[in-house]
Order: structure tokens, then C-alpha cells, then sequence
């Protein structure tokens, strides 16, 4: 086969079969003769002529299809997939001018018009108060309060819902809420996973410095290059410092063999490259290190030029000045003598481990065992710019993170366009429940396309617009009509089935697709509720899962999750996941019916329920509703809640109370 596999090029092949059982007509030929060369591609005229020549038995031809199906098709198909949408340069759509007095905002414009397309319309805004708790949950990941709760229960003005978006943007909760849909994204935890699983004391540090960005609103590329390189670009920076443990956050074996050195050396170095390019550039480059990928343009000897990058970079305990005395992290550094030394924390007496070059090789077919030549940093052609004289991403004296966090958030002539649709797009799904592109850590052409690709372009354009600050994205999409619709079905309204015929899955938005609240939000919102939350902000990671705090700051430990959380699908943390799933079991109603920990919370919530509310029942039924739901009871509540306080039974109240945490509208958005 030529050229060799790594690079780029299509495979035009001769493949030589032999026919090991010849017919009789063949027999009597001498074995050189029975060699049929193939040229690939084979075409339907180039096997015509060979079967007409009856050189070719059918075994034969089944034989030439399927090889060329599995050498041929594959790489012979990158000379189309360049054109992919993903890997084009940014290009600013007009914003369409639909004249709908529905419209707040462009985003609006760009969903009215590919509805109207459809000959659908949008659903009118929501209730004030559905409005609030909606939003609520979307930026704090928090139920509303009761002062919020009684200003929207009147009529507003559309300013006072921005004023109120504003407000939430610029509460601490919003970085906790939007830090924990981030650690997702890069498989947060604290322990190295594997069989000992050991605890990384000091990796919350990340997690606070994930959260304190969000709050300032760090322009992301600055937040994507900390995170790459920190280290070497602002290496006074204790922030920066800590901004690399995105980088050493996945699992690492820290009980190794010298059989299994190597391998799991370059198993790691896979583990960084694979976590980076799909939390940052939605792509699985990943899939290119035994193979050129399969679907898209990223040849193997590009993803271990890439991966060149990470060639000295290993995690460690670090010392960094502060000024209240030396600050421990857990984060990514290089190492100093060009060599990767082997670690067995198990055994710390051990001496004259091996130690291997700190250099990155073409590995044939992906197996350390068969080490080829030495490459050096280079970057993926689909993603870079083919002017002439683009900006050099490496300085004198750097490492290749340093250029690898310049090219992945440059925009003229990087990868920047991609980093700012895959970051938009994670956006929209934290408010949406689904991207833009419904496949958040694939762009590639194995991903879904977008629902609304001039949209996708336009919020990329318009980030980097905005100097890559998120919040101004944030505004625009909790401030549009789009997200604020109402919920509405054909079946409760007859004149929408046309609606569920033509989009039965809502891709279009034409109404509000109800959502199941997040793990950490249920448990969350269950302290708010019981009046037990405890807000303190940053430090240490809590060992104990039923500490009061909000859930963003307890321990995820790989081995060891949280019961409750992991019942309503938080994730393991083994590796970055762009999706969660919101399933519905039994086991949820039973532990929200049976759990200690719940059952303390809603002993809590009576205690509040019976001494904070007025007197009557009715004012208790009506402060447990707006408390637990956001709202104020229907008369019909009302009444059904009423005998629970009459009989002047405290189980009752609790009955009532723990049935109000175990409703559907509790546990879903809306």
C-alpha cells in the first residue's frame, strides 16, 4: 500500500490476490499467473473487464470489494470532508428581518425565520412566574426566593425580567452552576481512578478557579490558554498555575510495571490530546492514533504531531509562593531533564526506576511496541490557516503547549472559529437541554449538523465579538423569546398538531421542551427548600456527601460516588461527557421516599413550614408551595392541603410536606 498510512493522501494501491483453489480452467497456469493485481479505486468498468477476462472468480471479487471498502474507502474520503461546515472559516449570516412582533432579540430572528420556513410559529411567552423559575435554575442552579417569587407573581415589564437576568449574572451561584456543567465537560474529579484510586488532596483548586472565572467573565480563549499552558505563559501566575490541573484532572495509574510503562505512558499522553481536542474543538481526534480517522480529515501522523505537544507534560504537587505562606496545588508541569520518570506511589522507597526520553513517536498501528521515527509539534491542515505567512504559535524557548494554546484559540488562522461554535453551542445546551449541533463533542462528520447552522455562526462571530466574554451570550439567550416560550403540546391544544407532526421532537423550538433538574440542582434545591443550604464559598473539598453544601464543592472521588447523585445521572468522571441523561426510575421515587438524608431535609422543611409561615394552615400551604415550587397554591391545592394542618398531626405536616419534594414539577424545571 502507498503512500504510507499517516499521510493524508488517498490510496492508490495495487493489491496482488492469489487464488489458493483455482478453478480447473486455472489450474493448469503457472502460480505467478494466478496473481490478479487490483488498482484502487476499483470502478464498476475495472471489474467488468476483469470478470469478462474470468482471471476473477466471484470469491475473488467479494474479496477485492470488501478490502476495498476497509483500506480504500475510508482514506480516499478525506479529499471531501475539508469542506466539512465545522472547518470552515467563521462567516458573520446577516440576521433575518422577519418583521414578528415576537421577536426580542436576533436570536429570535434567526428561530422565527427557520420555523416560518416550516410554516410553524412560536408558542407566546410563559407566565411571569414559570419565567423566574425557569431562569433561576438556568443561571443559579437554584430555586427562586420568596421576595423574587412575590415581585414576579404581579404583572412586569419586559426591562425588569432583563434587570433580573442582570442580576442572577452577577451572583456566585451562577459560577457554581456554570463550573459544574464545565467539570462534565473534562471529567472533574479528585482521585486517579483505577484499582487504588488514589486522592489528589489538592486538586480542588481547580474547581475554584473554574468558578471564579465564570464570575469575572475571563474571556474564554484567555480561560481555554490558561487551562493548555498556563504554567509557561504566566508561570507568576498562582491562577494560571492552577488552570492546568484541566489537564491532569483524567485518570492516571500510579501503580505501574515496567512492562507497563510505556504503554501507559503514551495511554495517558492519549488521555490529555482526546480531552482536549473534544472538550475544546468538539472533535475525536483521539480516533486517529492507530488509524487516519475514519470520518474525519485528522491523519495518525497529525494526531501524534498533536500529541507532540504533551510529550514532556506530566501532573504534580506543586509549591507556589503565596502571600499567606506556600500554596499547594495539584496540576500539570514538564519535566525538567527531557526524561519521564516512572512513579509507583505504592512503593515510595523503591530506586533506579526507569525512566524514558520525553519525546514523541509515530506509533505503528498505535502500539508503543512498535515505535517509528520522531515527530514534532505540528497542527491538524483542516484546522489552519493556508495563508501564507500565518503567526508563528511557537516562541523561541517554549514548550508545545504553549503553541498548542495559541493555535487552538487562534482565530485567523487556528482553530479559533471551532472553539468558539463548540463553546456557543455548549451554551446553548445548558439552557435548551440540546445544542445547536446535538452531538456537543462532535463536530465532525460522524456528529448530527445543526439544526440552525446561520445561528451557530452567528453566536460564534458574536463571542468573539464581545472579546470572547460569555456573560453577553448568557444575556442574549436567557433574554430571548425563544427561551422564554411556553410549554404547550396538541395535546392540550388540538390547533398545535400540525406542530408535532412536522417537528415531533421540538429541533426547531417552536415551544418550551420541559427538562428534568440536574442531580446536583435536586439536591441543591432540597437544602434551599429544607433551609439548610450552607453557602459558604471555595476551600477544600467536602469529604462528607450529606454536607450542607451546595454540591459543586463535595469530593468526587472515581471509585466512591454519591449515592443520590449518581441515582439521577451525575457523571462518573471517567471521561468527558457532553451529554447527560435524564432518566426516570424507580429508584429515584424510592430514595427521595426513603433516603436518611432526604428524610432529614424534609423533617427540616416541616420545622420551617410550621414556625416561619403565618398561622393558618392556609398561610403554611401557601408559603410551602411558594418555598418548593416557585408558586402559590391553587384553590384546589389549597384544599387538598388543608386536612393535613387541621388534624394537628406533625406526621401529617411532614406527609404533606415530603409529597410537595417528591412532585414531578419539583423535580422538572417546569
Amino acid at each position: 500500500v502507498s503512500p504510507t498510512p499517516g499521510t493524508g493522501a488517498p490510496f492508490t494501491a495495487q493489491l496482488s490476490i492469489v487464488d489458493a483453489s483455482p478453478s480447473k480452467e486455472l489450474q493448469s497456469l503457472p502460480f505467478s499467473d494466478r496473481l490478479h493485481p487490483i488498482h484502487l479505486p476499483l470502478n464498476r468498468e475495472s471489474l467488468r473487464t476483469r470478470r469478462r477476462s474470468r482471471r476473477l472468480t466471484p470469491t475473488l471479487l467479494c474479496i477485492a470489494g470488501l478490502t476495498w471498502a476497509i483500506l480504500g474507502a475510508g482514506p480516499t474520503a478525506h479529499a471531501d470532508q475539508a469542506s466539512w461546515w465545522a472547518f470552515e472559516r467563521l462567516n458573520r449570516p446577516p440576521i433575518p428581518d422577519t418583521g414578528s412582533a415576537w421577536v426580542i432579540n436576533p436570536i429570535d430572528q434567526f428561530i422565527f425565520s427557520r420555523l416560518a420556513e416550516k410554516g410553524l410559529g412560536p408558542r407566546p411567552l410563559a407566565s411571569n412566574l414559570t419565567r423566574l423559575r425557569r431562569v433561576s435554575f438556568a443561571l443559579r442552579g437554584l430555586p427562586p426566593d420568596s421576595r423574587e417569587v412575590r415581585q414576579f407573581a404581579s404583572p412586569i415589564r419586559a426591562r425588569d425580567y432583563g434587570a433580573l437576568v442582570d442580576a442572577f449574572l452577577q451572583t456566585h451561584a451562577f459560577g457554581e452552576r456554570w463550573a459544574r456543567i464545565w467539570f462534565d465537560v473534562v471529567r472533574f474529579a479528585e482521585s486517579s481512578g483505577f484499582e487504588m484510586d488514589h486522592d489528589r488532596p489538592d486538586a480542588w483548586r481547580y474547581r475554584d478557579f473554574v468558578i471564579n472565572a465564570m464570575n469575572r467573565d475571563q474571556p474564554f480563549d484567555e480561560f481555554v490558554r490558561w487551562q493548555l499552558a498556563g504554567d509557561q505563559l504566566e508561570p507568576t501566575n498562582p491562577e494560571a498555575h492552577m488552570a492546568t490541573g484541566f489537564l491532569v484532572a483524567g485518570v492516571e495509574n500510579l501503580i505501574q510495571s515496567r512492562k507497563d510503562f510505556v504503554p501507559q505512558r503514551y495511554d495517558k499522553i492519549d488521555e490529555m490530546l482526546s480531552t482536549t481536542t473534544t472538550s475544546f474543538l468538539g472533535l475525536s481526534v483521539g480516533c486517529a492514533r492507530c488509524h487516519d480517522h475514519k470520518h474525519d480529515p485528522i491523519t495518525q501522523l497529525e494526531y501524534y504531531q498533536l500529541a507532540a505537544a504533551f510529550e514532556g507534560t506530566v501532573s504534580h504537587q506543586l509549591s507556589l509562593p503565596a502571600s499567606d505562606g506556600a500554596l499547594t496545588i495539584f496540576a500539570a508541569t514538564e519535566v525538567i531533564n527531557g526524561r519521564i520518570p516512572m512513579v509507583v506511589v505504592s512503593e515510595p522507597s523503591f530506586r533506579n526506576l526507569p525512566s524514558i526520553e520525553a519525546t514523541m513517536r509515530f506509533l505503528e498501528r498505535g502500539d508503543p511496541n512498535r515505535p517509528r521515527q520522531v515527530v514534532s509539534l505540528a497542527f491538524p491542515g483542516v484546522l489552519t490557516s493556508r495563508s501564507l505567512e500565518p503567526p508563528p504559535h511557537r516562541h523561541s524557548g517554549e514548550n508545545g503547549r504553549a503553541a498548542l494554546a495559541r493555535w487552538i484559540t487562534d482565530t485567523p488562522h487556528g482553530a479559533g472559529p471551532l472553539l468558539a461554535r463548540v463553546i456557543v453551542n455548549r451554551l446553548w445546551q445548558g439552557y435548551f437541554g440540546r445544542g445547536i449541533v446535538a452531538t456537543p463533542n462532535d463536530f465532525g462528520r460522524h456528529g448530527e449538523e445543526p439544526t440552525h447552522p446561520d445561528l451557530l455562526e452567528w453566536l460564534a462571530s458574536e463571542l468573539i465579538r464581545h472579546q470572547w466574554r460569555l456573560k453577553p451570550i448568557h444575556r442574549l439567550i436567557a433574554t430571548s423569546a425563544t427561551f422564554q416560550q411556553a410549554y404547550d403540546s396538541a395535546a392540550t391544544n388540538p390547533s398545535l398538531e400540525s406542530h408535532q407532526r412536522v417537528d415531533p421532537h421540538n429541533r426547531l423550538h417552536w415551544r418550551r421542551s420541559p427538562r428534568r433538574l440536574e442531580a446536583e440542582a435536586i439536591r441543591d434545591s432540597l437544602l434551599q427548600v429544607s433551609g439548610q443550604l450552607d453557602r459558604t464559598l471555595h476551600g477544600p473539598s467536602e469529604p462528607d456527601p450529606n454536607a450542607p453544601r451546595r454540591s459543586v464543592y463535595l469530593r468526587v472521588k472515581r471509585s466512591k460516588r454519591i449515592p443520590l447523585l449518581q441515582l439521577f445521572d451525575a457523571p462518573d468522571a471517567l471521561q468527558p461527557l457532553g451529554t447527560r441523561p435524564a432518566t426516570a426510575t424507580a429508584p429515584q421515587g424510592l430514595a427521595l421516599l426513603n433516603s436518611p438524608f432526604v428524610d432529614s431535609l424534609v423533617h427540616a422543611f416541616t420545622d420551617r413550614v410550621l414556625h416561619a409561615s403565618g398561622p393558618s394552615p392556609e398561610d403554611r400551604i401557601h408559603q410551602a408551595y411558594v418555598w418548593a415550587l416557585g408558586r402559590p397554591p391553587t384553590p384546589a391545592e389549597r384544599a387538598i392541603g388543608t386536612p393535613f394542618f387541621n388534624a394537628g398531626s406533625l406526621e401529617l405536616v411532614r406527609d404533606f410536606c415530603q409529597a410537595l419534594l417528591c412532585l414531578n414539577e419539583f423535580l422538572y424545571v417546569e
